[in-house]
């Protein structure tokens, strides 16, 4: 993910031509609008006659953080929405940032909305692999967002949307791999699964810091605070030893990452 987040930015963002850029970005406003759409309306006639919430209760983890962690999609939602809204103006025509990232965002946007029926009828493992394209179209849309915002070429909010959106992912994704697992009969002892919990929770907490480092963030790492502050909530009890490491690395990612993007990424630094 490193590698898909630090290309310079003039090797990874394509010219479009007026008409293409303005067809791009009605794609990406069409999608995100949609696949938000698409969610609210599976929670209020769920696919498949079983909601989100169902279908992971029927595959629980170590990781999976209390219910209250999911009501960040309407936060992700809303900044999605006012990007959609803004990079439509007719005041942003002339701005980089829309047409360096709408393909990636109309990519994730869509593979975000067929995860949404995938996971509702079970398809696990088709959704672990569309899980991964929306962590990997994410990665590159921040990457040049981000980019961009450093360089002074957009407003400093435009990021935002994006880090809320790929933090959340990024732990979503840890999630879904366990799932995965478990769909193809991974039963593994009781220590085995909590010495693995415990790795990835290490590895959440690693890319959170890292992305501060690199990219001069806070909101990525406060959004993976946020999974394992509720992580802790939901294993303290089961749990103590992996629901305090949880806890532990909340604080250590948001404190750190508070810390290391107040310097300047080794990266970012030749935008």
């Amino acid at each position: 993910m490193d590698t898909m987040l630090t290309h310079s930015s003039g090797a990874d963002t394509p010219f479009l031509s007026s008409s293409q850029s303005r067809v791009w970005r009605w794609l990406a406003a069409v999608a995100i609008l949609g696949s938000i759409a698409l969610n609210y309306y599976s929670n209020a006639f769920p696919f498949n006659g079983q909601s989100m919430g169902m279908v992971s209760a029927k595959y629980p983890t170590l990781l999976t953080p209390a219910g209250y962690a999911f009501s960040i999609w309407g936060l992700i939602f809303l900044a999605l929405t006012v990007y959609a809204v803004w990079q439509l103006l007719p005041a942003q025509r002339a701005n980089p940032l829309p047409d360096a990232i709408a393909q990636p965002l109309t990519l994730a946007s869509v593979a975000t909305a067929l995860w949404v029926v995938l996971f509702a009828y079970e398809r696990l493992l088709l959704s672990l692999l569309t899980m991964l394209v929306i962590l990997g179209a994410l990665a590159i849309t921040y990457g040049r967002a981000r980019r961009l915002v450093l360089a002074g070429a957009a407003p400093r909010w435009t990021s935002v949307p994006f880090a809320l959106y790929l933090g959340w992912i990024s732990v979503a994704t840890t999630i879904n791999c366990i799932i995965g697992l478990q769909r193809l009969g991974w039963e593994p002892a009781l220590n085995v699964s909590v010495l693995l919990a415990l790795l990835l929770l290490a590895v959440v907490v690693g890319l959170g810091l890292l992305v501060s480092r690199e990219f001069r963030e806070m909101v990525f790492p406060l959004v993976v605070a946020w999974a394992l502050v509720a992580i802790w909530v939901a294993q303290r009890g089961a749990y103590p030893e992996l629901g305090w490491a949880a806890l532990i690395g909340a604080v250590v990612v948001a404190a750190g990452g508070l810390v290391l993007a107040a310097g300047r990424g080794r990266h970012v630094a030749d935008v």
